[in-house]
Parts: C-alpha cells; sequence; structure tokens
C-alpha cells in the first residue's frame, strides 16, 4: 500500500507518473493523471509485483506536479525462484546447443545453407537425489512453481569462497570469470545448501570481479559456492522416484529463457577460404565413417533397376569425439561451435589417419611428393574431394593442394602440389599425411556432455562438401 499525501493547503494537480524499470509491477488504486489533490488530502495506491518481470527490482516511480513540485519513489527487491537442488554428478550434466538451419541440395551435390535462428537454443539436463526436507522443499517447489521461470545455477562453472562475504557487500570475486558463463546484467547464486541459497544480479564485470546491482541480502562463510545463473523453464515431464519415504531421485531438463549471443571466436588458420580446425580428437572412442551416393533409382519391378549417381561423388559422414579437460579449451571449441551455426558454416577437417605415406626424400624445392601406391592416380587423379592435404612433419604442419598424379611403379606414385614445402624432409620426418575435407556439421544440435565440473566430452557428425 502506497499513500500520497498532499501536505499543503491549497489544490495540487497530479500531472503524471513516469515510471522506469517497472516490468512486471503495478501501481494501482486510483485513476490515472491529471488528478486532483485537495488541500491536505492524500489518496491510497495498491502496489503489487507479479511473477513475471526482471529477477532483481529496480524500479523508480516519478510523481510530477503541475506546480513543478515532484516525489520519487523507489522500489527495490528480488523476485526470483531458484532451483537450488544440486546435481548428481555420477550421471555428469548435459548441455545443449540448437542452432537451426535449411539446407538445400542441388542436383550435383552443392548446397545452399539458410541460418533460420538466429542465436541457438540452450538447454541443461540432469539427474538429482535429495532426503529429508530438501525432499519435501522439491516437492513443494515442483508444485508452486513447475510452469514459471527458475533460477538455475550454471552448476559447471563453479567458484568456492575462500574468506567470508558479509551482508551488503556490491561486489563477489570469482575464478576464472572469461571462461564461465558470467555476464553483465545476467545472474549469479551464492549456494550453501539445496534450500539456503541466494540470487544476485551482475552490473558489471571487471577480470574475475562481479559488481552487483544490489547489495548482498545476507552474509556468506568460506566456502560458500557461487555459480553464474540463467533464467530457465522446466521442459516436459518432471519424473521423480521415491525409493523410501524420506528420499527422492529424479531428472529435470531446462530449457534456457534469457538467451545470450554466444562468444564467436573461430578457431585455426587459414586455407583456401576457411579455417582449419585441426584438434585431434578423442582416440578412446571410434571414429566412424559413413559413404553413401547421391543416386536416384528408376525401378519398374518389370526389369532391372536403372541408377544415376547425381554427384559423381560420395557423401562422407563422419562421428568424432573431443575430451576438453580444460575449461579454456572449452570456450575456444564453443566459439568454434558459434562460428559454425549448426550446419551453416563450413571449414576443413582433416581425416585425423595416415591416408598416404611418404617413401621418398623431397627436397625443398619440390613441387611433388612421392607415395607408396594407393590408387590415387588410378581413381582419384586430384578429385575435388580428394586434393587437399594436411602434412603434419617435424618441421611444422602444411597445408597443400594436389594438383596431378601419376603412377611411377606399383610401389610408388608421385602426386604433383601447388607449393613446394620450403624445407628439405626425409620420409621418417613425416609424421602424418591425412586429407583435408571442407565439411560441416551434419547436426543443429550439439551436446557437451560434462562429466565433472572442468571435464567435457562432445561428439559430433560431419558430412563433407564439394568446395
Amino acid at each position: 500500500m502506497l499513500e500520497v499525501w498532499n501536505a499543503r493547503f491549497d489544490s495540487q494537480t497530479l500531472n503524471a507518473i513516469d515510471e522506469t524499470g517497472t516490468d512486471g509491477l503495478l501501481l494501482s488504486g486510483q485513476p490515472a493523471p491529471p488528478l486532483d489533490f485537495g488541500p491536505l488530502q492524500s489518496r491510497l495506491y495498491t502496489f503489487a509485483a507479479g511473477t513475471r518481470g526482471a529477477p532483481v527490482i529496480d524500479a523508480r516511480y516519478l510523481f510530477t506536479f503541475a506546480s513543478g513540485v515532484t516525489a520519487l519513489l523507489v522500489v527495490t527487491g528480488r523476485r526470483v525462484v531458484v532451483f537450488g537442488m544440486r546435481p548428481e554428478w555420477s550421471q555428469g550434466i548435459t548441455e545443449r546447443l540448437e542452432w537451426l538451419t535449411e539446407v538445400l541440395e542441388s542436383y550435383d551435390g552443392t548446397e545452399q545453407r539458410v541460418r533460420l535462428r538466429q542465436l541457438p537454443r540452450r538447454a541443461f539436463e540432469y539427474a538429482f537425489l535429495v532426503e529429508g526436507n530438501d525432499a519435501r522443499v522439491l516437492d513443494h517447489l515442483l508444485f508452486a512453481w513447475g510452469a514459471r521461470i527458475y533460477c538455475m545455477p550454471v552448476w559447471t562453472d563453479v567458484t568456492v569462497l575462500t574468506e567470508e562475504i558479509t551482508a551488503g557487500s556490491v561486489t563477489i570475486t570469482v575464478q576464472d570469470a572469461a571462461n564461465s558463463d558470467y555476464h553483465a546484467g545476467g545472474l549469479a547464486v551464492l549456494w550453501r545448501s539445496n534450500t539456503r541459497h541466494e540470487a544476485v544480479e551482475i552490473l558489471s564485470i571487471v577480470g574475475n570481479t562481479l559488481t552487483l546491482k544490489l547489495p548482498l541480502g545476507g552474509s556468506w562463510p568460506a566456502g560458500t559456492r557461487v555459480f553464474p545463473a540463467r533464467l530457465t523453464r522446466l521442459e516436459g515431464e518432471v519424473m521423480v522416484t521415491r525409493p523410501t519415504d524420506t528420499i527422492a531421485t529424479g531428472r529435470c531438463r531446462f530449457s534456457v529463457e534469457d538467451i545470450t549471443s554466444p562468444n564467436v571466436t573461430d578457431y585455426g588458420v587459414d586455407y583456401q577460404g576457411y579455417k582449419v580446425f585441426d584438434w585431434r580428437p578423442d582416440r578412446s572412442a571410434d571414429i566412424e565413417d559413413g559413404w553413401r551416393r547421391k543416386l536416384a533409382v528408376i525401378d519398374y519391378g518389370t526389369g532391372l533397376p536403372t541408377f544415376d549417381d547425381e554427384s559423381g561423388s560420395p557423401k562422407i559422414g563422419r562421428k568424432l569425439t573431443w575430451l576438453l579437460t580444460d575449461r579454456s579449451n572449452v570456450s575456444v571449441y564453443r566459439g568454434w561451435l558459434a562460428a559454425r551455426a549448426g550446419r551453416v558454416n563450413p571449414c576443413w577437417l582433416p581425416t585425423f589417419e595416415s591416408d598416404l605415406e611418404v617413401v621418398s626424400t623431397m627436397a625443398a624445392t619440390d613441387a611433388g611428393i612421392t607415395v607408396q601406391n594407393v590408387g590415387y592416380a588410378r581413381f582419384v587423379n586430384a578429385d575435388i574431394l580428394r586434393r587437399d592435404i594436411l602434412l603434419h612433419t617435424t618441421a611444422g604442419t602444411f597445408h597443400r593442394r594436389i594438383t596431378g598424379a601419376h603412377e611411377i611403379s606399383d610401389e610408388e606414385e608421385l602426386l604433383s602440389l601447388d607449393t613446394p614445402l620450403g624445407v628439405t624432409l626425409q620420409p621418417e620426418q613425416f609424421l602424418q599425411v591425412s586429407y583435408l575435407e571442407l565439411a560441416r556439421l551434419d547436426q543443429d544440435t550439439v551436446e557437451l556432455h560434462w562429466e565433472t565440473d572442468a571435464t567435457a566430452r562432445i561428439q559430433i557428425s560431419t558430412r563433407t562438401l564439394r568446395s
């Protein structure tokens, strides 16, 4: 309830009430301005805060009277419910990024790719296990707030306080803010337990110091965990299993509501107009290749079918897995994924296989390389999908284009290159020679499976393109 009192012995006219930062707030109870206040007259306004709107309330109501008198009403507070039930880490956390792309393929296999969604959707999925009073709080949390927006800590980006932060503080020092999900205007959560936590809004970030929009409401001792946080909504049905009358387990999936632009930082050296992504995959998981053709089949059932290989070349798909054990590498990989934007933007990817074996010395001025005969000249002969190579040597890494090939003997063949390497190398100095393929993601959805708060496993599917 708000009382506005005219303390003068003459009438005053309220011309306007100017509002700023009042999303989700409602001031009512009196007619809209212009509104007369008699001598010593007071009027009561009703003030209400809805469940929708900014998580941190910092509103201004400016009452302006015809006489020039103004009165400022400041409303502050917090309007956010934290889903603070921590994950059951034995199953990890899955973070999902979803772009949206339309791919239009022509007769010869070339493509036009259209980006339909500017920002990727984002979701988190994890299991939880709670007991005792926490299980009862979870029940009421799902009952009362299940269809509304939660504040969810980004559990993978944790900082542990080394000293106490007292109530009224406006700064928090965190670890590795650059590689965590903090951003100005976003949220952070101080967390002590499943039911004891506080959400704050970040005004600015300098280095690892977060400046808060409003002072902390409580004191937080050393050992408190600090997480960046996102506004999220529960997706679908939440299944809760109750092994006993005091234990609850389940799995939840949250879709992020406050989506922000990802940091697009494409990785790799430039080659033939595209970046080369040469991070070696995790070979503890097999690399899978899928080969198929763009075949048109005519079959009337009365005779032999007719086949037309429309593009004249295979569509090669691969499944690659990376295990990222450093948060800075995760950030670089995120930047690379953002640059791909789902299936839109291709890059060069090595096959990461020993595709060719060098068998003769290559002089610094040689514009050709002698390799073991693998039928390149006979079957491939600088085809557009098999003309670029990555040469990993003791003298460095080189990227070259094959311009021609011919057989020297049954054991050797000579591949012509667009430019010499500029260094003399013996066969044993070639550590690996792989084909370079222009490829795009074959999926708009990418999952990062967090095994710990610093280790993420990522698997992607790719498809070669005719450059």
